[in-house]
């Protein structure tokens, strides 16, 4: 079967789905509304799945993202892995991805694609071979009262159908996938990818996307990119550019092939709420960014601290002095945290541990003597589950790990230590402060000090 046979096979199935059961057709399309329109009501979500999916694509270290704004389209290519018949079945149907077991991708629910219908009513896609439209004004049925779930049904598309055929046989020679959206007004949405592009954190947690590049009608505008720099076990550097100008400065470090243990694997099993791929997860792993300013670290204010999911949430709940990222468990829109579960209790039982293993490793690092601006607070919270779950691992690993270095450059436990404040700069003698309200709070006893 070619590729333009299985298109047109696919599509000749759903219409005679529509054709059969029309009152089922018409809940889906209701159903695909709803998604695309309300969900994904923001721009940043549709612009963030397709990062998304350009990161999961990439073959190894150092891709690209293309951003080409028109007046009324928007083309968004990479050069990854191009689409396969398994791929096109997942866009073509409702919350099966091909993502949906693999624990190395950040997607799992099968729905991300769908935001750009929230935005756009034709949609083109076009990859190895592969020529394809989603278009909703193929299925305008006038006096017809079903609803069509155009957007999920493909249209094949030659060149010739293309308005600027020459345009897009170049975007087959040049990515292996690029995707055309129609857009009313496309450089608005510009507008809105500048802000979100604006201080180049979106790129701090993705596995292989390094840069992304954007261009109005085919001439280039700017770029971001990450470029990371591996020190010390401790943390990789990593700077963030703009047209090859320092936005800012981050160290990382990320905790890889973390054990899950068998009590916690047992009770995802029987978790419903738990996606397949974690359910069947043996390993996962958890990364910290503390912002560097001046060549010493800075504790970022609680607007920046955002929860990552391997890109930015909109969850600001948590006010960490750092960004923390793992495979969190989110509502559709990235817009917050499901605090009832078991996988986002776990990973902040993990967040309380995992600090103070990087203070740990920090402390033999040139910022030994920093590293108290990075101590969060307790949230002694009644009532948010993963705030109760941090609080208990934060308590039980702060009072046991040795991070703190002394005069002698030895670790001591927090309890342990005695400091001259003498002489010391305003800054650190707030981390002294820090260090006093730490251990005053979390073990009750009266520090030392001198």
């Amino acid at each position: 079967m070619t590729k333009k046979e299985h298109i047109q096979n696919l599509q000749k199935n759903w219409e005679d789905f529509i054709q059969s059961y029309p009152k089922q057709a018409n809940t889906l399309a209701n159903l695909l509304n709803t998604i695309s329109s309300d969900i994904y009501s923001e721009n940043q979500r549709f612009i963030f799945e397709f990062i998304q999916n350009a990161d999961d694509a990439a073959k190894s270290v150092g891709n690209e993202i293309y951003f080409d704004f028109h007046d009324d389209f928007l083309t968004i290519s990479h050069k990854g892995k191009p689409f396969d018949k398994e791929d096109i079945h997942a866009i073509t149907d409702a919350g099966e991805g091909t993502k949906s077991t693999d624990i190395t991708k950040t997607g799992y629910k099968g729905i991300g694609f769908k935001s750009v219908f929230g935005k756009s009513n034709k949609v083109c896609i076009i990859s190895d071979g592969y020529r394809l439209r989603f278009d909703k004004s193929f299925y305008s049925n006038g006096n017809n009262k079903t609803k069509i779930p155009w957007q999920l049904i493909p249209i094949w598309t030659e060149f010739d159908d293309f308005e600027n055929s020459n345009n897009w046989e170049q975007l087959e020679n040049n990515y292996t996938v690029s995707t055309i959206i129609e857009l009313e007004n496309s450089l608005n949405l510009k507008n809105e990818l500048n802000e979100i592009l604006s201080n180049g954190k979106i790129l701090l947690f993705l596995r292989k996307i390094t840069k992304i590049s954007i261009s109005i009608k085919g001439n280039l505008n700017y770029t971001i990119e990450k470029q990371l720099n591996k020190i010390e076990e401790s943390y990789d550097e990593v700077k963030l550019l703009k047209n090859d100008k320092e936005l800012s400065i981050w160290i990382v470090k990320t905790f890889n092939e973390i054990q899950i243990d068998e009590e916690t694997q047992l009770a995802l099993k029987q978790d419903d709420k738990t996606p397949d791929k974690l359910k069947e997860a043996k390993l996962t792993e958890i990364s910290f960014a503390a912002k560097i300013e001046n060549g010493k670290l800075k504790e970022i204010n609680d607007e920046e601290s955002l929860i990552f999911t391997f890109l930015p949430t909109s969850v600001t709940d948590f006010g960490f002095p750092f960004l923390v990222n793992s495979s969190f468990l989110t509502t559709a829109n990235r817009q917050s945290m499901h605090t009832d579960s078991i996988w986002n209790q776990w990973l902040f039982q993990l967040i309380g541990k995992k600090i103070f293993d990087w203070f740990e490793l920090l402390s033999h690092s040139k910022y030994k003597f920093q590293i108290l601006h990075l101590l969060p607070n307790r949230f002694n919270s009644i009532n948010n589950e993963l705030k109760i779950s941090f609080d208990k691992s934060f308590e039980l690993y702060g009072k046991s790990k040795q991070f703190v270095p002394n005069k002698s450059s030895q670790l001591k436990k927090a309890t342990e230590i005695i400091i001259d404040r003498t002489g010391l700069s305003e800054q650190d003698f707030i981390a002294t402060e820090a260090i006093i309200e730490y251990i005053n709070r979390e073990t009750g006893k009266a520090f030392c000090k001198r």
